[in-house]
């Protein structure tokens, strides 16, 4: 990817940063003071999962050892220097379906804290953009994720301020985090982006964004926070010259009740490409984790999740600390009539043990989805096969060091 060599660049300085100046991040707390001894972080995790899908168990009768996969390797670095700080994270997939290995930045950023209030960001980063820093509970996220709007990761600047019960973001990204190792032409990399695949040279470029949120706290004991986002970016395409647009908006609020919290959001998106004539300009190709696939260029995305955190440190002695149970529900409303709409629902529990070890259980019930269904590459635009539901068990370990 012609980007790729910037990205390479920026990452290798936010990571030589790291190296040079040992502090521990701890993200969102109070700029250390200024004669605080630098202190390094390194570490990373290690993340496995067992799984059941019912299309494949439809298909073939499958081992246990069949569906138990290494899921993540990760490496971590992190550090704060007076009003300096940063965080890298690098990852590694292995597909034993197709014995092929994909490893890729997931960020690798430096900051700088102007003063209390305001900071400004540089490096692959996360896009702010909706609720964060998530607007799910579950390991698959919602569909916004696959649409590469939640837990997108980007290169470029950010400028933060925190204005009492109001945050403000403004960022500027010249480009997406570039394709790194693997397989595919374009999709080694963590967040969705648009790529070129085939016959199709699609690309992100100079994608603005700007977030505003307030928090609150109402009589009746509720908290939380509600805001609205806004983006826009060039997509050139590298066959026509010619430069497409893309822009999305959200409004999207969570609120916190004791242990139950709720998170509501509403996307509305589009993608106006500059094809060659006769490329069907009504869907847009995506990729991330090595693998592309289509997305309907325009749509609307409604995520709503439910979720109550059990504390049960004192019940179990310490060994189990929390339990955090919850439904996730998303659906794509696709703008092409003859398009049929991608629907997603989670069921799980989150599991937070003493020490490194945490657990995910998850039903995951799908309709057109690329990931709970079996059809892969339409699924998300014109839909999948027969449109009907499909099931998937999933079970994530992962140990952290």
């Amino acid at each position: 990817m012609s980007g790729k060599p910037i990205a390479i660049a920026v990452a290798g300085a936010a990571c030589c940063a790291l190296a040079a100046l040992p502090v521990r991040a701890e993200e969102g707390g109070e700029p250390p003071a200024e004669e605080a001894a630098p202190v390094f972080d390194l570490g990373g995790a290690l993340r496995v999962n067992f799984y059941n899908k019912s299309w494949e168990a439809r298909q073939k009768r499958r081992s246990i050892s069949q569906n138990l996969r290494l899921d993540t390797a990760m490496i971590d670095a992190s550090f704060v220097s007076g009003r300096w700080d940063g965080s890298a994270q690098y990852r590694f997939y292995y597909y034993s379906d197709g014995d092929r290995l994909s490893h890729f930045p997931h960020h690798a950023w430096v900051g700088y804290r102007l003063d209390e209030r305001q900071k400004l960001q540089a490096g692959i980063q996360k896009v702010p953009f909706g609720l964060l820093p998530f607007a799910s509970n579950n390991f698959f996220f919602s569909l916004a994720f696959y649409a590469g709007l939640e837990d997108d990761y980007d290169l470029g600047f950010r400028y933060s301020r925190d204005m009492g019960p109001w945050t403000f973001d403004a960022a500027w990204f010249p480009m997406d985090e570039g394709s790194w190792s693997g397989d595919s032409e374009d999709s080694a990399r963590y967040s969705y982006d648009i790529v070129t695949d085939g016959t199709r040279d699609n690309d992100e470029r100079h994608q603005v964004n700007l977030r505003l949120a307030r928090s609150f706290a109402l009589a009746n004991g509720v908290t939380g926070e509600a805001g609205a986002s806004f983006q826009y970016g060039l997509v050139p395409n590298g066959i026509t010259g010619r430069n497409g647009h893309r822009n999305a908006q959200a409004l999207h609020a969570s609120f916190d009740y004791g242990p139950w919290n709720l998170k509501t959001e509403a996307i509305r998106y589009a993608f106006d490409l500059e094809n060659p004539a006769g490329q069907d300009d009504r869907y847009v190709v995506m990729g991330a984790f090595d693998f592309p696939y289509r997305v309907a260029a325009r749509g609307a995305i409604y995520v709503a999740g439910l979720a109550y955190a059990w504390d049960t440190a004192e019940e179990t002695g310490g060994l189990l600390k929390s339990v955090t149970f919850y439904n996730d529900y998303s659906y794509l409303d696709k703008a092409e009539d003859s398009y049929s709409g991608s629907q997603q629902n989670v069921l799980g529990a989150g599991l937070d043990f003493e020490g490194p070890l945490y657990v995910t259980l998850d039903w995951a019930l799908g309709r057109n989805n690329a990931y709970i269904g079996p059809e892969f590459t339409r699924a998300l635009a014109s839909g999948g096969t027969g449109g009907g539901w499909s099931s998937r068990v999933n079970l994530n370990v992962a140990l952290y060091f």
